[in-house]
């Protein structure tokens, strides 16, 4: 069965529901989640498997995920437990910020409502993460590093696998086709929390 999902109009005013299929077909607004988990001074990031169904293989934040058309953004700690296997209250999380994001790719128009929430993770958190067959592996990536990168200081940022701390180097051809306001957005309001 089809996902179904909230369809929004540009002020955000709920318009419908519709399958997510349609959804992006149609390049209509939705509300997805985006969790991205803090330690110390270094974030993590997911590099997607070439398996799932859209932007395989590339670059992303810890955790992210649609709400269906009858969740709230509570329900976005589902999508940190689908992901990464531990489970965690919606109180635990801190709100970062909401972004309209437009991206297109692979045939679809994807609009967005982001919820973007952070997560503080112990390295014992880290070491009990199971990461689904949606996720090649995580880096762990210096705040500060990522922050250059964001805003366009560097072309590239290294990172760590968190398994076998193999030394990874990506570029912003290599992750979500988020646009230069996206990055900029959350590498300024990451850089600013800590």
């Amino acid at each position: 069965m089809s996902e179904l999902l909230n369809v929004y109009y540009k002020n955000r005013k709920l318009k419908g529901v519709d399958s997510r299929q349609k959804v992006h077909q149609q390049g209509e607004w939705h509300e997805t989640f985006q969790c991205i988990f803090i330690q110390g001074d270094n974030i993590f990031l997911q590099k997607r498997s070439s398996n799932v169904k859209d932007y395989k293989g590339m670059i992303d934040v810890t955790v992210g995920g649609h709400l269906l058309n009858d969740e709230t953004v509570d329900n976005g700690t589902r999508e940190i437990e689908e992901e990464m296997g531990i489970q965690v209250g919606f109180e635990s999380l801190s709100f970062l910020c909401t972004l309209p994001e437009e991206m297109t790719s692979d045939n679809i128009i994807d609009r967005e409502f982001i919820n973007i929430y952070t997560l503080e993770v112990s390295e014992e958190d880290v070491n009990s993460i199971h990461h689904d067959t949606e996720v090649d592996y995580l880096l762990k990536i210096n705040l500060e590093d990522f922050y250059n990168f964001c805003i366009n200081n560097t072309e590239n940022c290294k990172g760590y696998t968190v398994i076998s701390d193999e030394e990874i180097t990506f570029t912003k051809s290599d992750f979500l086709p988020y646009s230069n306001a996206y990055f900029m957005c959350i590498g300024a309001l990451l850089y600013n929390k800590k």
